[in-house]
């Protein structure tokens, strides 16, 4: 069965839009996860918050944000306040100061700000060819200096902040390999909600699939502004969601401690042959998780241990008999029987020869006499 969309708003491409949702291709229900519970009553526990200065209980509508600026020291956040923020960052412009001009010392707390790095990597990409009737630009003079250096890349265009938070508009297109791995977040699965839409869904789909290229946008997911990739995936689309840069460590101060080493020609052959006999293709049956399904295996055995308890048995629909039935044999087996009343005289019988008839009494007999 499909799951419920995660998320339902519009692709939009310049002009171009048509109604899209989101349906996470992650399945996080299938991981196993454990309660904690009283090892005596085998009941499950609730978790209490205390305050750590007081050791007082404290209730939940207490419970607020706070950013820690020292030791024990928070400053308070109002959630109004988070969402003021929520709305002015989406509409506040990108930032054109780089990160690395920002002094540490005016940021309070202990919040890291490591130099921002780029999304992409320096790949060389293939320039357009020259036209034959352009003419060539005479060299410039070695003493004249170079107004940009031929290491400084050309500034990329800034995204279009986000306006509104049901829509992924996609503002630049990519080359996928210079997308850093590191940077893949959440993969969904994105599908067009109907017919009316299919058109110009499919134009996008395949306008990137004839380029071989990707399209990036922002989307608005669980209230916060999130960087996606779209790209095409059969007949529909697959999106993944961007970590922000601030996120993804640098590795150059976990790699600058590895020393280059001159490796013998012989033991490098020896190793590519190893390499050589153990190529093969990915295949997703390597990713099966062995430990879940040995526990699955053995809480099925603990299940069966335990002892069964008494289920309420259920009238079956065979055994429904009609109400009128059921009432008129009830008046039945409550009607009296017809007895002799002692006040009443019983009916007389018709005079004749009776063999067997009563003797008339001595009252009655006097009295006729």
């Amino acid at each position: 069965m499909v799951p419920r969309a995660h998320w339902k708003g519009f692709l939009k491409l310049s002009l171009v839009s048509c109604p899209v949702a989101l349906y996470p291709a992650v399945a996080a229900n299938e991981r196993i996860s454990f309660r904690q519970v009283n090892k005596q009553t085998g009941n499950r526990l609730r978790q209490q918050l205390v305050d750590v200065v007081t050791g007082e209980p404290v209730q939940a509508h207490n419970k607020g944000r706070g950013y820690e600026v020292g030791e024990n020291q928070f400053l308070l956040v109002r959630d109004d306040e988070l969402e003021a923020a929520e709305q002015e960052g989406r509409s506040t412009p990108y930032s054109s100061v780089p990160v690395e001009t920002l002094q540490h010392s005016e940021q309070p707390g202990a919040a890291n700000l490591e130099p921002r790095k780029r999304l992409f990597t320096n790949a060389p990409m293939k320039s357009p060819p020259r036209r034959e009737e352009e003419p060539l630009a005479p060299a410039e003079p070695k003493t004249r200096p170079d107004p940009m250096p031929a290491s400084a890349a050309p500034a990329a265009p800034a995204p279009t902040p986000i306006e509104n938070n049901r829509t992924i508009e996609i503002d630049r297109f990519i080359p996928r390999a210079q997308v850093d791995a590191r940077y893949l977040d959440t993969p969904y699965y994105v599908v067009p909600r109907d017919e009316v839409g299919e058109e110009a869904f499919a134009v996008i789909r395949d306008a990137m699939r004839a380029k071989d290229v990707v399209g990036m946008g922002r989307v608005v997911l669980a209230r916060r502004e999130r960087p996606i990739i779209v790209e095409p995936m059969g007949n529909g689309l697959r999106g993944i969601t961007l970590r922000y840069s601030h996120e993804v460590r640098d590795e150059a101060s976990y790699f600058a401690e590895i020393p280059n080493l001159k490796l013998p020609d012989e033991m490098l052959r020896v190793a590519q042959h190893i390499v050589e006999t153990k190529m093969s293709d990915f295949d997703p049956a390597f990713l099966e998780d062995r430990y879940r399904a040995v526990l699955i295996s053995k809480l099925k055995e603990k299940r069966a241990e335990l002892p069964k308890k008494a289920v309420p048995t259920t009238p079956s629909a065979q055994n429904v008999i009609s109400l009128m039935d059921v009432l008129k044999r009830s008046l039945a087996a409550e009607r009296p029987v017809a007895r002799t009343s002692p006040t009443k005289p019983a009916p007389r019988r018709v005079a004749g020869p009776s063999r067997g008839a009563p003797k008339r009494s001595t009252a009655r007999a006097r009295k006729t006499g």
